[in-house]
């Protein structure tokens, strides 16, 4: 049988490669997506069944949570003061400078809080949660607990996915709190705005009991992606510290990724 015009088996061969790495990609898509459910599922049935280690959970809640939270506190700082030199600047013009408050805390309760809240944990939180399980994987201590009849994802994963679920909305509430008194400060200095001024207007017509909820949300779910990519790459280590390395780079990317794409897909949602 002759093939059609211009299409020979170089061309064919090349489609069938390329239709083979789809497949794969999409197999490694669905594998990540089903070991990400299966370490919250578990997790949620310790919790559930009394089996948490609640030890273990309290040390990752200092160690992943409270830790984070001055870096957080900074980072949201100096994006409140940016985002309300902007607002100042241009509302001042306008008059309507009593409204930059209200839009400020409008836009860190949708967006700013909760991105930016786990992108400090994916940096902070999420790496160090990859770089001790593989370092645990490549040095044999996995192995040892399965010898010593003691499941990895109890003593592992379930404590720090527990802890970050737990922790991301407090980690959120300093945060907020900080870049919320960073942008006052710098309205004081840009237009001289008054505290009261700058609060009048932040319950009506901008800020609705909706979004603290939505801000919630994602928070806790952040968390948890940022907990369980975590585990799911420190998991993936094979070999020596090179390839530690590698995993705690693809943790913080993958981890990032997802929070902007969530964040996306949640905003109709909740808002």
């Amino acid at each position: 049988m002759e093939l059609p015009h211009g299409l020979g088996f170089t061309s064919l061969q090349a489609a069938l490669i390329l239709a083979l790495k789809l497949m794969r990609y999409a197999m490694i898509a669905l594998e990540f997506v089903g070991d990400m459910v299966i370490y919250f599922a578990r997790t949620i049935w310790y919790f559930l069944t009394g089996k948490l280690n609640y030890f273990l959970t309290s040390r990752q809640m200092s160690a992943l949570g409270v830790n984070s939270i001055p870096l957080a506190m900074l980072v949201m700082g100096f994006v409140g003061a940016t985002v309300s030199y902007l607002l100042a600047e241009e509302l001042g013009k306008r008059g309507a400078s009593a409204y930059v408050g209200g839009i400020l805390l409008l836009a860190l309760l949708r967006e700013l809080i909760p991105l930016l809240t786990g992108v400090v944990l994916a940096g902070k939180a999420g790496a160090a949660i990859t770089s001790e399980i593989g370092s645990m994987r490549i040095t044999s201590q996995i192995d040892a607990l399965r010898a010593l009849s003691t499941d990895p994802h109890w003593f592992l994963t379930a404590p720090r996915v527990f802890a970050l679920l737990v922790m991301s909305p407090v980690v959120g509430v300093f945060a907020g709190f900080a870049g919320f008194l960073a942008g006052y400060y710098m309205a004081f200095h840009k237009i001289g705005l008054s505290y009261a001024a700058y609060t009048a207007n932040i319950a009506y017509p901008f800020v609705k009991l909706s979004d603290f909820r939505g801000c919630l949300v994602k928070l806790l779910i952040f968390g948890a992606v940022v907990a369980i990519v975590g585990c799911f790459m420190g998991y993936q280590v094979k070999r020596g510290a090179e390839d530690v390395g590698r995993a705690v780079t693809n943790s913080v990317v993958l981890s990032i990724v997802l929070i902007f794409g969530l964040d996306l897909l949640l905003l109709p949602v909740l808002f």
